[in-house]
């Protein structure tokens, strides 16, 4: 028997709970991690999940729970002040609810986001935004998909090597720091 999944299996994709499973059932197994789409999707989308201009720190949230609602069990408030990035898994259809906890926990509405669908793919979409906008643009995103919040997303601009190949132009300095100094 084979199970096969894209990404890292052990990333909000159940890898443990089935791994676990086959232990129970006295089934032997290999996991063969990849690269989770909170890291390389955002990647080949041109937004790092880091950069030493921006953060220190990276937050990965699922977007539900096992029952499928907002993971209320969670500390919103400190999420919303823990990291300057978060990168939400399985959002989409909660947005609006994630948003407003997020805002209240005291994120900035005009804060950079996107919405990464179907990364890696010759399918990839890319939907820049604001965390204050950004439920109204998940209504009409794809699954499956990666959302991201902070300054990180401001480098897609001089990042989406994509893009460029089909002719559009990069920016040297998508964070506006040359005219900082």
């Amino acid at each position: 028997m084979l199970r096969l999944k894209g990404g890292d299996p052990c990333v909000f994709g159940r890898g443990a709970e089935e791994a676990l499973a086959l232990v129970a059932a006295g089934v032997p197994f290999r996991i063969v991690p990849g690269i989770t789409a909170g890291i390389g999707g955002l990647a080949y989308a041109g937004i790092p999940v880091t950069h030493r201009d921006t953060n220190s720190a990276v937050t990965f949230v699922t977007g539900h729970n096992s029952a499928g609602a907002v993971p209320d069990g969670l500390d919103w408030d400190a999420i919303a002040r823990g990291a300057p990035v978060l990168v939400l898994y399985m959002a989409l259809k909660h947005m609006p609810g994630i948003v407003a906890r997020l805002l209240a926990g005291g994120r900035r509405p005009d804060e950079p986001a996107a919405i990464v669908s179907k990364a890696s793919t010759p399918e990839q979409r890319v939907l820049v935004s604001t965390l204050g906008e950004i439920a109204a643009a998940a209504a009409a995103a794809e699954t499956p998909a990666v959302v991201v919040v902070g300054e990180v997303v401001r480098l897609r601009a001089g990042l989406d090597w994509l893009g460029a190949l089909d002719g559009g132009q990069l920016d040297p300095d998508p964070l506006g720091r040359r005219n900082r100094r």
